[in-house]
């Protein structure tokens, strides 16, 4: 017998997905790693893979039912690169070991978020930064990750 079931206004598929994700993303790290890794769940990171010659990978999960969070503007991409580089200013984190990751579920793109990906030299990451400067000031009222934004482009 079929019933059709209407979701309950206090139901929270977003905010489910969100936190399930996590444990989702550790399984696949563990099935996936070298010999001699270990993986973190809420340590270093939302998910993190420590390597054993010293290297690691941290991994935001974001899921993405109604928003994309990492479009151009989005908070959610902000908040995290301030969050990473912040890291490295304290010299808890070294970057030249250690590689950055969004994960992000269903998948969605942002142009800034891929310029991000690909910027592997210091002159990617001046050139990057001057476009995300240009782009913020051609704009009629700063996006709201705008203090974020501040924070992960400010000179050393």
């Amino acid at each position: 017998m079929n019933i059709p079931l209407k979701a309950s206004r206090y139901s929270a598929p977003g905010q489910y997905l969100g936190y399930a994700l996590q444990p989702l993303r550790l399984c696949y790290h563990l099935l996936d790693c070298p010999p001699g890794a270990h993986v973190s769940l809420e340590h270093s990171e939302d998910v993190a893979v420590h390597y054993a010659n010293g290297g690691q990978l941290f991994e935001q999960t974001k899921s993405a039912l109604r928003q994309n969070p990492i479009s151009d503007w989005a908070d959610d991409l902000w908040k995290t690169v301030a969050h990473w580089l912040a890291e490295i200013k304290a010299g808890e984190v070294d970057p030249s070991s250690t590689t950055f990751r969004i994960y992000v579920t269903p998948a969605h793109g942002g142009e800034i978020a891929l310029a991000l990906s690909t910027a592997i030299t210091m002159e990617d990451v001046r050139e990057l930064t001057n476009r995300i400067r240009t782009k913020v000031s051609k704009r009629k009222k700063p996006p709201s990750c705008l203090d974020h934004r501040r924070r992960s482009t400010r000179r050393a």
